[in-house]
């Protein structure tokens, strides 16, 4: 089920989105959708052609790259800005392995999000240097 958050709907209890201003906050209602998934539910596919950037807002999911479980992501957590940033291919699969709530941008409304929030493009950062040293201690 696909619906654009309401402005009413809290969060800033996402890391990502913390302290932004209501101008930035507004620009994030705007562009994202939030979405319900059932567990089992397939997020991205490893090598597939990234198409939309999230968020969780509730519920885990599983990540796994060549059939080898990396992490477990809940609440907070982003998935999915990789493949958007340089257009290669997903590097992982990610699974609903409860049932979540999602905020859903698309590639154009990710383009829009970074480029009216440089914020949130910097907080972004960290996780990506995170992701790539984890890459590089164990490419496997």
């Amino acid at each position: 089920m696909r619906h654009k958050i309401s402005e009413e709907d809290p969060i800033g209890h996402i890391p990502l989105f913390a302290n932004l201003s209501a101008d930035d906050r507004a620009a994030i209602h705007r562009l994202m959708t939030e979405v319900s998934v059932e567990a089992g539910e397939v997020l991205a596919t490893e090598g597939s052609r990234g198409q939309e950037f999230f968020v969780i807002i509730s519920g885990s999911a599983s990540v796994d790259r060549g059939g080898v479980h990396l992490a477990d992501v809940g609440p907070g957590d982003f998935q999915g800005e990789i493949s958007l940033l340089d257009g290669g291919p997903r590097t992982a699969t990610i699974t609903a392995t409860t049932p979540m709530k999602l905020l859903v941008a698309t590639h154009q409304e990710f383009s829009s999000l970074l480029d009216t929030t440089p914020l949130i493009a910097r907080r972004m950062l960290p996780a990506l240097a995170h992701r790539v040293r984890a890459i590089a201690d164990d490419p496997h």
